[in-house]
């Protein structure tokens, strides 16, 4: 019998390529999805079935998991973008906080004490950390910057209280930056796209930046889900891992290796707009433990992930394109 998985947050950037990813390794895959930040047809493509569901519906989510009684739960679901969290804090604290209580609270209620859950957590759940501190393991305090962060380190103790109370396997990943083709909304994701918008003569090649001087190791997407199944099968229940990439680089690095090839000569302009009230300065876990208990480690480069991620956007915009122009 296929292993059955079921993946919260199935219409994510994460998600869609997990469901692929999960699906190849011969994993029959359900999942739910509310308002998908990625194009459905790949989790429609892989998936065995899908629910519209909102997290925060519990009695939804519970008809859904008694239907699959899936033997592994991906909780992906929520409201991913920090800069969202201070213009809605409510419904981020609702989808991440409420909707983590419900998935523990539907299992309990159904029986799925067997079933084990790799619950997405984020390193925003660290928040300020002091170069000093860096790079930080899984003791490093909260200290989370913003209400998305605080979101994320209430899943995560909550996942310690469920795990705890009620014996529930429950592995916290710790998520860092994660980029790839079809993200949007991040640093990379905007870098990348405007590259090749200059590449393709969409803009004029100038490139407004706000602040180059924070640091951040970013995860490729195909090393996460490498990840995420290696702490599927090796993980320790109750524990918490870093999941990230392990080289730290500043936002000037990071323009640089965008910028590296262009054949055009670009202007960099720092707009004040552009630049957060409240930033981390730094985002960077040690993998130390993840390695030692699975043997994963970050294989990509992140130059490699930039050059696929430029090609990615090229193709899109020439799709754009060719379907009536619309700006993406």
């Amino acid at each position: 019998m296929s292993l059955k998985v079921f993946i919260t947050g199935i219409g994510g950037f994460i998600g869609s390529h997990l469901s692929e990813f999960l699906a190849r390794k011969g994993c029959e895959v359900w999942g739910s999805y509310f308002r998908p930040t990625n194009d459905m047809s790949v989790p429609t493509r892989y998936a065995k079935g899908l629910f519209n569901i909102d997290v925060r519906q519990r009695s939804h989510l519970e008809e859904a998991l008694q239907q699959v009684r899936p033997h592994v739960i991906y909780h992906l679901a929520a409201q991913s973008y920090p800069m969202v969290s201070y213009k809605e804090p409510e419904f981020t604290v609702e989808s991440n906080v409420m909707g983590t209580l419900n998935v523990f609270e539907s299992m309990l209620h159904l029986g799925l004490k067997d079933t084990r859950v790799l619950l997405a957590s984020s390193t925003a759940a660290y928040g300020f950390i002091d170069p000093s501190e860096a790079p930080v393991t899984e003791d490093q305090p909260f200290r989370p910057a913003h209400v998305y962060g605080m979101s994320k380190a209430a899943q995560d103790l909550l996942a310690v209280t469920y795990g705890n109370a009620h014996s529930l396997d429950i592995i916290r990943l710790r998520i860092g930056n994660c980029v790839g083709r079809r993200r949007r909304g991040e640093v990379v994701s905007d870098f990348t796209r405007r590259r090749a918008q200059i590449d393709l003569d969409i803009i004029p090649p100038e490139f407004h930046v706000g602040n180059l001087h924070t640091k951040r190791a970013f995860l490729d997407v195909r090393d996460a889900v490498e990840g995420f199944w290696a702490l599927q099968e090796k993980g320790r229940g109750g524990e918490a891992y870093n999941i990230s990439g392990s080289d730290v680089v500043s936002m000037q690095q990071l323009l640089d290796i965008v910028l590296e090839g262009c054949e055009k000569d670009v202007n960099v302009v720092r707009d004040p707009a552009l630049v957060r009230a409240v930033d981390e300065l730094i985002y960077w876990n040690d993998l130390s433990k993840i390695e030692k208990d699975t043997g994963w480690k970050p294989c990509h480069v992140l130059s490699d992930t930039v050059n696929d991620m430029v090609e990615w956007w090229r193709e899109e915009l020439k799709k754009s394109e060719k379907e009536g122009g619309n700006q993406i």
